[in-house]
């Protein structure tokens, strides 16, 4: 399983870079961007414990003493990132968003230096620094002219903090909760905190809707919530919080592809350079790197 975690991390991103294709259909059908949250939390939730209930009841025993690590998980990387970010794009521009959003993996290697005494390496510098390089070119602000308010910036970064955090959270919660366990609590709690926001309008657009879209919206769960944060989460497992979020990076380039193969978006000559940064720092990041051999001399000391 060790040797798939960065597969795992790059099928998460890759999951999650599909999102604007179901928010442009869901918006269009009327959902707001608290529906759209709910709606993810809630199906996240509903399928994992159903499956626990099913397959492994076991797994869906949790201490109270650790409730607050799921609170916090879902106050935190769940709702008060995704107002961030949503506040990053409605006072800037999706590109400058998309950009100071990854910003993340500098606070988590930072963060896990610290925490978890995760080496900060001149691979990791390097890989960090080749990422956000292909982030801020992917984005267009390069060459397009984009200013940044202070108000952007600073939901920006605090986006990419937010986001950085599950990984920090996730870490701990590992040491005592399998993946699945972690994810389905962790969604349970933003759904029962989501619920007073927007439950009875996410009900309402449902029903107006004559339930045609509820499909939609469990793909829309599964795809860009169940699948890759079972992925991530479980990936992070066997692997450096730091370097899981570098990997991660490749979340934008999906979505630009996706964006000129479906939405008929150009892909400029800086925005094609900035896809092979992201994807070259992941690739670097995750070559296997051989130990030294061991000499007779070195055997002997």
């Amino acid at each position: 399983m060790k040797k798939l975690s960065p597969l795992l991390i790059i099928t998460a991103a890759s999951l999650w870079g599909t999102m604007g294709l179901f928010t442009r259909k869901l918006t269009e059908l009327g959902y707001n961007p608290l529906q759209l949250m709910l709606a993810r939390a809630s199906m996240t939730a509903f399928c994992l414990i159903v499956y626990f209930f099913i397959f492994d009841r076991e797994k869906l025993k949790i201490k109270l003493k650790d409730l607050w690590l799921f609170l916090l998980t879902s106050l935190v990387s769940v709702i008060l990132f995704n107002f961030c970010y949503m506040s990053a794009i409605n006072t800037g521009s999706t590109g400058i968003a998309s950009t100071l959003l990854y910003t993340s993996p500098i606070f988590v290697t930072v963060i896990s230096a610290f925490l978890f005494r995760e080496k900060i390496t001149k691979l990791k510098i390097t890989a960090l620094a080749l990422a956000f390089a292909g982030c801020v070119l992917v984005s267009g602000i390069i060459g397009s002219g984009s200013t940044i308010s202070s108000k952007a910036l600073l939901f920006g970064i605090a986006s990419g903090f937010t986001y950085g955090m599950y990984s920090i959270f996730t870490k701990i919660a590992l040491k005592k909760y399998s993946p699945l366990t972690f994810t389905a609590y962790t969604f349970l709690v933003s759904t029962v905190l989501l619920i007073p926001i927007s439950g009875k309008s996410l009900v309402t657009t449902a029903i107006s809707q004559e339930g045609a879209d509820m499909l939609l919206i469990l793909l829309f769960a599964l795809a860009t919530n169940v699948i890759p944060y079972i992925c991530f989460t479980t990936g992070l497992k066997y692997m450096d919080a730091g370097k899981a979020n570098i990997t991660a990076t490749v979340e934008p380039v999906v979505a630009t592809l996706l964006g000129i193969f479906v939405f008929d978006e150009r892909l400029t000559f800086i925005s094609g350079l900035g896809v092979f940064l992201v994807l070259f720092s992941a690739v670097i990041l995750n070559i296997p790197h051989k130990a030294p051999k061991q000499t007779y001399q070195n055997i002997k000391k």
